[in-house]
């Protein structure tokens, strides 16, 4: 496939660190190379894979590396032949003391008995191999793992939004530049605000622009999901059946976090549009903040979903 055959996404995929959008409190981390083990962890789209692939020089070419999709190749079979063999080799990019990196994308894929056998290898290979890590669902990350790597979240802060908005408007206005489209800066502030902070998704609009001359805006997770969400938390007289069936069967464990996304600024959004119950926010957004980062525990996520939602009910139809 010719680069002019790419999709967007990939054809403008960052392959430096001063051109990937990132919040400044994680370019920091990098500065001066990579010195430890790192879990990246956070939505869909913000830069995961970008900056780890960055980070392994998969673009410069200029250090030994192994990348493997997790979600692939999940048996410990994989940590045992592979990456074991890799890490015990050496090339002509060995110098006695140049450090190899192995990124493991994707990696809430693995097994329990994988996950166990890498703490292993973290700790036998520690003076010559770096380890990557990358995951839309830490929570599936065992406390072994994590204790032996640094986390870094790639969900931006309230404070790091305005900034990354803006970078990402000049990201897309460069891609349209280049590839002769013309999407005026309204359309495309609306794209970033429908899909924030998912820098895929918004390239993805582009591409459909460029494909059918539409700018299809459409929201990260479902507007029906959205409006059923709230009204679950409004609606007086539901059993914990009734809810609990509801967040079973459109969150399941694998998608609480996507809940708290929607229970985050486009929930503030829709009671201050809607004039609802604005009084009370104030106490749902406690609730909110306190919650989320038990997804990142080993806690059943429908029992944290479930809890939320009890307390919200709780403030909201009282």
């Amino acid at each position: 496939m010719s680069v002019t055959e790419l999709i967007l996404w990939e054809k403008y995929r960052p392959t430096t660190l001063d051109e990937i959008v990132l919040p400044e409190r994680i370019k920091s981390h990098f500065t001066s190379g990579t010195a430890k083990n790192y879990i990246f962890h956070g939505n869909y789209g913000t830069g995961k894979t970008s900056l780890a692939r960055i980070l392994i020089g998969k673009y410069t070419k200029d250090k030994n590396f192994l990348e493997i999709n997790s979600s692939l190749y999940t048996s410990i079979d994989v940590l045992r032949s592979e990456i074991e063999k890799f890490c015990k080799s050496t090339s002509i990019l060995d110098s006695g003391d140049d450090m190899k990196y192995v990124f493991l994308d994707e990696f809430e894929g693995v097994s329990a008995q994988y996950q166990d056998g890498m703490k292993a290898f973290v700790e036998k290979y520690h003076t010559r191999v770096r380890f990557i890590l990358t995951t839309n669902h830490f929570n599936k990350v065992s406390d072994g793992i994590k204790s032996r790597f640094t986390s870094i979240n790639f969900n931006p802060d309230a404070s790091e939004e305005k900034e990354l908005k803006q970078e990402t408007l000049k990201r897309l206005k460069d891609i349209c530049s280049k590839e002769e489209l013309t999407i005026e800066d309204q359309q495309l502030a609306s794209i970033i605000k429908k899909k924030f902070p998912d820098i895929r998704a918004m390239i993805n609009e582009t591409q459909s622009f460029k494909d059918t001359g539409n700018v299809l805006v459409q929201t990260n997770a479902n507007d029906e999901l959205k409006i059923s969400l709230y009204r679950t938390l409004f609606k007086k007289g539901l059993s914990y059946n009734d809810v609990y069936h509801f967040v079973s069967d459109n969150f399941g464990d694998e998608n609480v976090s996507v809940m708290f996304d929607l229970l985050s600024r486009p929930f503030i959004d829709f009671m201050i549009e809607k004039n609802q119950s604005v009084d009370k926010l104030f106490e749902c957004n406690y609730v909110i903040s306190e919650y989320h980062p038990k997804l990142e525990s080993q806690a059943d996520p429908i029992i944290i979903a479930m809890t939320v939602i009890g307390k919200l009910r709780t403030i909201l139809t009282s």
